[in-house]
């Protein structure tokens, strides 16, 4: 593994902590020193001129997952430079887990990991008085006071240097976070007017919505998939066929494919051409990367095509890769999907009740928090 951060002895610089934890904040590194440590060691002080990053994370959270490759990436580049990264294991049940998958992560994980539980001091002198209720969560300290607090992906190479680099590029970072973080409550809400009108069937609202976004953000990944379920709710089939065929090399095609099979499900009107076209182009993209909950969607688009074989068949693989080490640690268990596979081998499709029925059963017990969506 690669270096680590090693234990700091520098004279702290704080004033006595004011337990908020919220930029212009004084804290110490007390917490950290109470936590259990998977790798490294706790920071006795903070050392002066270092820029520190706090990355609260856990097992079960699979946007925390998605983005430690980022995070360790700005570790392995910047730490000569003066960063310090600390992966904060927060609202787990178990060391041992997290330990394991450190270890699994090998030099894909290389800054230090501190284990917090629940109800430890962390939580109790930063993540509550934060007001922090989903993760990952990054707190970013330098000598001895909060600079900010942001979504991991948003510290980006340009923003360490700046924050790095003190002075007026300081700044300018700081208020490019502010208002990245600003732009992105916007769109919260628009993305949220626009699932309400979609929900609806008020295609005026939806086309309003992607206006709106527009405005925001010309290049944001969304579009392209509230553009497509516009089609859908105009039932605009022509279209629809037309532009999945323009849509296969966008990013987010996975969940445009995603998307329009749970919109065509629901559709009686929908062509079976246009499922067949939807269900073929989704099975494409699940070859590389799949998800034992996609996969069952698709299962099931096949099913309303009547290509039972092949249903039965993608039901088996998605009950087979939910028993991967990987799925665990999302907190999925095989039980619903095998018991979905079994189903469709008796000639029966569960319906959706069902289904959420047998994964509220198999469900093992979470914090009662809310995971943060991945920010642009």
């Amino acid at each position: 593994m690669k270096t680590i951060l090693r234990s700091i002895v520098a004279t702290s610089l704080l004033a006595p902590a004011v337990f908020a934890q919220k930029p212009g904040d004084a804290v110490t590194p007390d917490a950290l020193g109470k936590a259990e440590w998977i790798t490294g060691t706790a920071p006795a002080a903070w050392e002066p001129g270092k820029l520190y990053i706090l990355e609260c994370w856990a097992t079960w959270c699979g946007p925390c997952i998605a983005v430690i490759p980022h995070v360790d990436e700005l570790y392995d580049k910047y730490q000569e430079k003066g960063l310090r990264v600390i992966g904060m294991n927060v609202w787990e049940d178990g060391k041992d887990k997290v330990a394991g998958f450190v270890k699994t992560k090998g030099d894909g994980m290389s800054y230090p990991v501190a284990y917090v539980g629940k109800g430890g001091d962390f939580e109790n002198t930063w993540l509550k008085p934060a007001g922090v209720r989903g993760i990952p969560h990054a707190f970013v300290v330098k000598d001895g006071k909060v600079l900010l607090t942001t979504h991991p992906s948003q510290l980006t190479e340009p923003v360490i240097e700046g924050l790095l680099a003190g002075g007026d590029a300081e700044a300018k970072a700081l208020e490019g976070i502010k208002t990245a973080q600003k732009n992105q409550e916007e769109t919260g809400k628009v993305m949220q007017a626009f699932r309400q009108a979609s929900m609806k069937k008020e295609i005026a609202g939806m086309e309003q919505a992607i206006a709106d976004l527009k405005v925001l953000d010309a290049e944001s990944r969304y579009l392209a998939m509230m553009e497509f379920e516009v089609l859908l709710a105009k039932k605009d089939w022509a279209a629809v066929e037309s532009s999945l065929a323009k849509l296969e090399g966008n990013p987010s095609f996975q969940m445009l494919m995603s998307s329009a099979a749970r919109g065509l499900l629901t559709d009686p009107e929908a062509p079976a051409g246009v499922r067949k076209s939807v269900a073929t182009r989704f099975a494409v993209s699940l070859e590389k990367r799949s998800h034992p909950s996609l996969l069952q969607l698709l299962s099931k688009l096949q099913w309303s095509l009547g290509e039972k074989e092949e249903a039965i068949a993608t039901a088996v693989r998605a009950a087979d890769q939910a028993k991967s080490p990987e799925s665990g640690r999302s907190g999925f268990t095989a039980a619903p999907f095998e018991r979905f596979a079994e189903a469709l081998k008796k000639g029966e499709m569960p319906t959706d009740e069902e289904f959420t029925g047998w994964l509220r059963e198999a469900m093992p017990a979470r914090p009662a928090a809310k995971v943060a969506p991945p920010k642009e």
